[in-house]
């Protein structure tokens, strides 16, 4: 196999993993709303159903299930980000190996939605503060808070003069939250786990530069 055959088939075998990851980029951001719809309208009917005399008990679940919805959809945006680094490597590379950049989407997106270098909390990109995908991120945080909110005070009258474990819910509600919310933060902010995957992309090209 000459040398140009061999640049050719890893452009070919590049492309592929590139269309993979651009699948898994618009699979997971589409579930990522698709799960925050699909857990609004069951806080909502938690409330609702909460409010009647039929199932009081069901607000009880509200504040446990707005920071279980939390912790699934930052599971899911998790994989956004690791799309995206990923193909902005595989696009780099192949612009490497044709020679100029025909391949662009990962600086667009660097520029329209946030650098993937900069700090953030989920989509709240502190290098795009006031950008669409930070402040509609802020949007629902306060709209899951508003219901997370209305959840725990039917959670305290549902609990009030209760005993034993039942009254022992609220506590449990607010630790259940903030160790949530913690690590949530902690993970975003520290990066650590998209650290070591841009380390690991970084002695991939380093190999070819070798």
């Amino acid at each position: 196999m000459t040398s140009a055959d061999a640049d050719r088939l890893e452009v070919q075998l590049l492309s592929e993993q590139l269309a993979r990851m651009r699948g898994m980029l618009y699979g997971y951001s589409d579930l990522f709303f698709r799960r925050i719809r699909d857990w609004a309208v069951v806080t909502i009917i938690l409330l609702v159903v909460g409010s009647t005399d039929a199932f009081p008990a069901a607000v009880a679940f509200v504040p446990f299930t707005v920071p279980f919805a939390f912790l699934e959809t930052g599971y899911l945006f998790f994989y956004t980000v690791f799309a995206r680094r990923h193909a902005e490597r595989l696009e780099r590379r192949i612009n490497d190996l044709v020679g100029r950049e025909v391949l662009v989407a990962h600086r667009l997106e660097a520029a329209y939605f946030y650098p993937p270098e900069a700090p953030k909390i989920a989509a709240l990109s502190f290098g795009n503060p006031l950008g669409m995908m930070s402040v509609s991120t802020l949007g629902y945080t306060a709209g899951a808070g508003l219901l997370w909110l209305a959840g725990f005070v039917g959670l305290l009258g549902f609990t009030e003069g209760l005993d034993g474990i039942p009254a022992l819910l609220p506590v449990a509600a607010l630790a259940w939250t903030v160790a949530i919310a913690a690590y949530l933060a902690w993970s975003f902010l520290t990066r650590h786990d998209e650290v070591r995957l841009v380390l690991e992309l970084d002695r991939w090209e380093s190999a070819f530069r070798g």
